[in-house]
């Protein structure tokens, strides 16, 4: 095998930082080498957003993200203008904020009523009267109450699906995890609560993204010292204070300005990523699979982004494909291997269910030449399915192989 630490692994590693030990990726290259980003947005166009909250946040240079319902602003127009003119970005909360009728206050415009075209239209309207009013047209949208879903019972449909065609990010609201920049859904990033809580109390939340390079979406409403569902001022200050301090390393900026950012480091790390997913069928029928949806398991078994390939592989070791199938069928498997002509001629096997295919790996002409050979065929069920490729037996020393991809290719009946 190859060794992870050649030169351009090493490069790697030095520009953007150590290997995750989750998903063996390097650290998220958030800009000008800080680790975390934090976003804080409010809900509703709430009275106190334009004055206290962003008075005082203007104060530290910070911008936020303010979530509008077009009609809860035409009450301080002139405060909503000077919050676009100071740099805060608007957002997309939805026309009438529509919620499950479970809350007696959202009976009259309850989710369970609404339909994905009554949805579209409404959204494309706040997005018009947004523009009308304060000359700017959301890219970002939050769900009202968080909730994600319109209909009941058999009818019922999400509608994330739709905020991802209209919008460039999605926010929840409660949620319990901030946004993994590799692997987030941008349609459903997550909100996490601010509105009353200290600034000590979310501080273990800060110091623990920030450790895993994460995004923190702070989601709060009113901006004061008390009252329910209150961002308090004086955490505002603190954490502004926190933020701005360039040693705690934290790039604090709009959901909006974050999420095209997270975008345009995934397009550009493309291909290099080890991300594990699920597979479907290609628009040919074949099913690719490749390492970087592949989840590497075992102790010594490495994802090796300057190939694209897995190695390693002890007797512990192991990688994982997971596929949704919209019908059974019978595949042939194509892989994608390099060996040197040393470390070949062990055995590998590959497994789905109850089957079993086996093997030896054949020398490639080296570690950097990589071959795909036919090991055989298997038949799939409709739906789920995984296939695990391991080691055929133990061995001490060596490598089994580098494992680039998969195919499956269906079998013409």
């Amino acid at each position: 095998m190859k060794s992870i630490f050649s030169v351009s692994a090493i490069i790697v590693v030095l520009v953007f930082g150590g290997l995750s030990a989750s998903a063996q990726n390097p650290d998220f290259p958030w800009p000008e080498g800080k680790k975390m980003a934090i976003s804080l947005s409010f809900d509703d166009a709430r009275a106190s957003n334009p004055d206290p909250g962003a008075t005082l946040l203007n104060e530290y240079g910070v911008k936020a993200t303010f979530y509008v319902v077009p009609a809860s602003m035409e009450q301080d127009i002139e405060g909503w203008k000077m919050v676009v003119a100071t740099g805060h970005e608007i957002g997309n909360h939805s026309l009438y904020h529509p919620c499950s009728g479970n809350f007696a206050w959202s009976r009259d415009r309850a989710l369970e009523d609404y339909t994905l075209a009554r949805m579209r239209k409404e959204l494309s309207d706040t997005n018009d009267e947004i523009e009308r009013l304060l000359g700017v047209r959301p890219e970002v949208f939050a769900y009202p109450c968080g909730l994600s879903f319109v209909g009941k019972g058999e009818e019922t449909q999400s509608y994330v699906p739709l905020i991802s065609e209209m919008f460039l990010s999605g926010r929840g609201w409660l949620d319990e995890a901030p946004v993994d920049p590799y692997y987030a859904d941008m349609a459903q990033l997550t909100g996490m609560k601010m509105d009353n809580m200290s600034f000590e109390e979310i501080l273990p939340i800060i110091q623990a993204a920030s450790e895993n390079r994460q995004w923190l979406v702070l989601a709060g409403h009113e901006n004061g010292t008390e009252g329910n569902q209150t961002t308090y001022l004086s955490m505002l200050r603190k954490l502004s204070e926190y933020a701005n301090d360039p040693a705690n390393g934290i790039w604090i900026a709009p959901v909006g300005t974050v999420a095209k950012y997270v975008k345009e480091q995934r397009k550009a790390m493309e291909g290099n990523l080890n991300i594990p997913g699920i597979s479907k069928p290609a628009a040919n029928g074949n099913i690719y699979l490749t390492s970087e949806k592949g989840r590497g398991i075992g102790p010594d078994i490495q994802y090796m982004p300057e190939w694209n390939a897995f190695g390693w592989f002890m007797a512990k070791d192991r990688v994982e494909w997971d596929m949704n199938l919209p019908r059974e069928g019978t595949y042939e498997v194509w892989m994608e291997w390099s060996v040197s002509d040393e470390e070949a001629g062990k055995p590998f096997m590959l497994t789905s269910g109850s089957q079993t295919l086996k093997g030896v790996i054949k020398p490639s002409g080296s570690w950097e030449t990589f071959q795909k050979i036919k090991i055989g065929e298997l038949s799939l069920e409709e739906d789920f399915n995984r296939i695990i490729v391991a080691t055929g037996e133990g061995f001490d020393k060596g490598a089994l192989m580098d494992l680039k991809a998969l195919t499956l290719v269906p079998v013409k009946k």
